[in-house]
């Protein structure tokens, strides 16, 4: 029975990785994790442009180059140690508290929490920052290992607004893998 689980696994991992890979997506890790994510439908991925800054899962749209100023959506992995907050919600606190609360002009808005299936939920927000003239939708997730932040970037509320069907369509593709 046990080496029925184990090749039933195995044949899974590889059907995940080879549809991610289908579509452009990929594996990404870290030392305990990893996740799959395919981009959304007329996006690509880069997992190099940001890798210098722990960023593997870069994602903008087809036919267009990378710019920190433009539309695009990258996923944050932050692995878990002891130093962590204990919970998602703690997570979230810190990261609105270092981020998105610095200028008292910022607006974070909480969304509905979003459940594309297979037990996975993720904890949605709003973010905009109108001196600066950035609007994200910013998804939370907390793995055993990782919190994992996807984001959205965008130059308007208007373009958010419009993009969001993308952002849950990578939402969608996520898987999350612990390595042992």
């Amino acid at each position: 029975m046990l080496k029925k689980a184990v090749i039933l696994c195995a044949f899974a991992l590889s059907a995940l990785l080879a549809f991610a890979q289908e579509d452009r997506g990929g594996l990404i890790e870290g030392d305990s994790y990893g996740f799959l994510a395919s981009p959304p439908s007329g996006w690509v991925w880069d997992s190099k442009a940001l890798r210098h800054q722990g960023i593997w899962g870069l994602y903008y749209k087809e036919g267009s180059r990378f710019s920190p100023s433009k539309l695009h959506i990258y996923i944050n992995p932050v692995q878990k140690t002891g130093s962590s907050p204990g919970t998602i919600e703690a997570f979230i606190v810190a990261d609105e508290t270092q981020y998105m609360k610095a200028n008292p002009g910022n607006v974070v808005k909480d969304l509905d929490p979003y459940s594309p299936g297979l037990d996975y939920t993720f904890i949605l927000k709003d973010f905009d920052d109108k001196d600066r003239g950035y609007y994200q939708c910013i998804a939370y997730y907390e793995g055993e290992d990782a919190y994992l932040v996807f984001v959205l970037f965008c130059r308007s509320a208007r373009e958010r607004d419009s993009e969001r069907a993308s952002f849950l369509e990578l939402l969608d593709s996520f898987t999350y893998i612990h390595k042992e």
